[in-house]
């Protein structure tokens, strides 16, 4: 059966707050142009690694090469996440968008939809339909910095996505016909982050791994993961 509208329900920023595992600030937004544009000013200003900023409404939200990620309030999880890893370079982007791709995929399965699965290199896709994006932007400062930023959608009803949107795009509670809980979804998803970008730094090869098992059949590996 489809899901059904229930009262909105807020994301519980103390929740979260006990929930991160890298015992950083954790913020929750009602509206914001990006939860990047947010985390890369608090990187610039000096804010820790582990820093996550949930913001409710985007109202420019993004994906790679600038394209409008719709951003419905109250509805999916849009996020960021600070990282200062100690080097930047042609390497870093590759295994960030990893790392939080195989993060995102566990998550989601462990939610019930097995079938989703990684369209290289930032997409999450279920049943052919976009479920999840990723995009990375790093900073080359002193020290240098990176933002994970994370559009899962979550809530939706087939109506809440844009006309143009509505064949290419699909939601978990569209999916399940249950109307989730976005707090416990995104703590799960954050346990999941931690433990996969500690899997990146010690053992990237592993990561690399799971994440060509994560890889929808038409994807070919991309060569700079190599």
């Amino acid at each position: 059966m489809p899901a059904k509208r229930v009262p909105e329900q807020r994301l519980d920023a103390a929740t979260l707050d006990a929930a991160s595992p890298w015992q950083a600030p954790v913020l929750v937004l009602e509206e914001t142009t990006s939860s990047n544009d947010e985390i890369l000013r608090m990187g610039e200003d000096g804010a820790p690694e582990g820093t996550l900023l949930f913001a409710e409404l985007q109202t420019a939200g993004r994906g790679r090469h600038q394209r409008h990620w719709d951003s419905a309030a109250g509805l999916g999880l849009w996020f960021s996440l600070l990282l200062r890893p100690p080097l930047i370079n042609d390497a870093t982007i590759p295994a960030l968008s990893s790392f939080a791709a195989v993060a995102l995929v566990e998550t989601i399965r462990g939610f019930g939809h097995q079938s989703c699965g990684v369209k290289a290199p930032n997409d999450v896709l279920l049943h052919g339909k976009k479920l999840a994006g990723i995009l990375i932007e790093t900073r080359i400062a002193s020290p240098p910095f990176a933002v994970v930023g994370i559009g899962l959608n979550v809530n939706h009803l087939t109506g809440d996505f844009p006309e143009d949107l509505r064949d290419r795009a699909v939601s978990m509670a569209m999916e399940s016909g249950k109307i989730l809980d976005r707090t416990r979804l995104a703590a799960s998803l954050l346990t999941a982050l931690h433990r996969n970008h500690g899997l990146m730094r010690q053992d990237p090869e592993s990561l690399l791994s799971i994440w060509k098992e994560m890889l929808l059949s038409s994807d070919p590996v991309i060569s700079e993961h190599q």
